[in-house]
């Protein structure tokens, strides 16, 4: 909730919550590697993984920007 503290007549004014597909959990892959080889596949994987946490971030941001304007 939103108070509006410099105001007379204060006015309260509920957020919606974020969407559950957007904060679900995400398992980090575990490094168990020996060769350059295969920091190489690692590498790919993480940017993988990053690649999709910055999705949900960016969902996020649509998503709170659309709330916002309604």
């Amino acid at each position: 909730m939103l108070l509006s503290s410099c105001s007379s007549n204060p006015q309260v004014t509920a957020c919606s919550g974020i969407p559950p597909a957007l904060l679900g959990h995400l398992d980090k892959t575990p490094f168990s590697g020996r060769t350059y080889g295969d920091v190489t596949q690692y590498a790919v994987i993480l940017k993988r993984e990053r690649d999709i946490c910055l999705s949900r971030v960016d969902k996020i941001r649509e998503w709170q920007t659309e709330d916002l304007n309604k």
